[in-house]
């Protein structure tokens, strides 16, 4: 049989400095992607003509669409079996496609571990604390309490991305958690444990991971979005399971808000944590530690 043909789709933006980089990465698999899609974002600076000299295909976006409607676009363009998603700032390790196409048959989309690097090159580490998924029919489980699954290291068959509605647009951020959780309802989740991914942090990051932005963002966008998936399936989870979904996610999301100074915001999440029984213990510690007069006397 033929191997079904890969579609690698980046978004970018404002990605000059690192879309050689990552496309580069692409197009170095062995055996090589058939196609490199990289949807410019309406960039202002020289990522679309970057892009074109390395051989990819460029589809320009008249307005901005963000990183949902990027990617939707991408895969919008292609007619390719499997989609690949790389982000213009991370890259991929030799190998990665050749590892994950084969787990394909069987699942509906595959993911591999990845490490995570500073602005200055440092390697901070596996992505999520080495944390993986439970892969299987029931990763959304999983995946409902914790995410632990990285965009730049899927593959997903096209049909059944189009199935499960692609990225919503209206989530500016937590759109690829939204989507994991979709698509593992829909079908077995497959992960290679091995390191095929190295993601980059950089200043212009629409996550805004690590600032009181983009903790309030987690508040007010990730903590609904699971609401909204433990409303759909109530019926297929017990009170036991609901409790620790929400337990782990307002303990992670409020801890998240304090440290990085967002403290009034977070410590409600990390209360309503405690009063749920869930590690009650770290939540108040964590709010007691994070208070910004004693940040202040310790000099934190």
């Amino acid at each position: 049989m033929n191997r079904p043909r890969v579609c690698v789709v980046i978004p970018a933006r404002d990605a000059a400095a690192t879309i050689a980089r990552a496309v580069a990465s692409a197009q170095a698999q062995v055996p090589p992607p058939d196609e490199v899609v990289v949807v410019d974002d309406a960039s202002s600076d020289a990522t679309a003509d970057l892009a074109r000299r390395l051989g990819a295909r460029v589809l320009r976006l008249p307005a901005q669409a963000g990183a949902a409607g990027a990617r939707n676009a991408g895969v919008a363009a292609t007619d390719a079996e499997i989609i690949a998603f790389l982000d213009a700032d991370d890259e991929w390790l030799p190998g990665k496609l050749a590892r994950q196409v084969p787990l394909l048959d069987g699942a509906i989309f595959v993911a591999c571990a990845a490490c995570l690097f500073a602005e200055d090159g440092k390697n901070l580490g596996p992505l999520y604390n080495a944390e993986i998924p439970e892969d299987g029919p029931d990763a959304w489980r999983g995946l409902l309490e914790r995410n632990t699954v990285a965009t730049s290291t899927v593959l997903v068959w096209r049909h059944a991305f189009l199935a499960a509605g692609g990225f919503d647009p209206a989530l500016p951020v937590a759109e690829d958690q939204d989507l994991w959780i979709r698509l593992a309802l829909r079908g077995r989740l497959a992960f290679v444990r091995a390191t095929l991914v190295h993601m980059h942090r950089v200043p212009t990051s629409v996550s805004g991971v690590g600032t009181p932005l983009g903790a309030r963002q987690q508040i007010a966008i990730t903590l609904p979005m699971i609401e909204r998936h433990i409303a759909a399936n109530r019926a297929r989870l017990s009170a036991a399971e609901i409790r620790r979904i929400r337990g782990d996610r307002w303990l992670r999301v409020g801890g998240g808000a304090c440290w990085t100074g967002a403290w009034a915001e977070g410590v409600p999440w990390l209360l309503r944590a405690a009063m749920l029984g869930h590690r009650p213990g770290l939540a108040l510690r964590t709010a007691i530690v994070t208070a910004p007069p004693l940040r202040r006397l310790l000099g934190r």
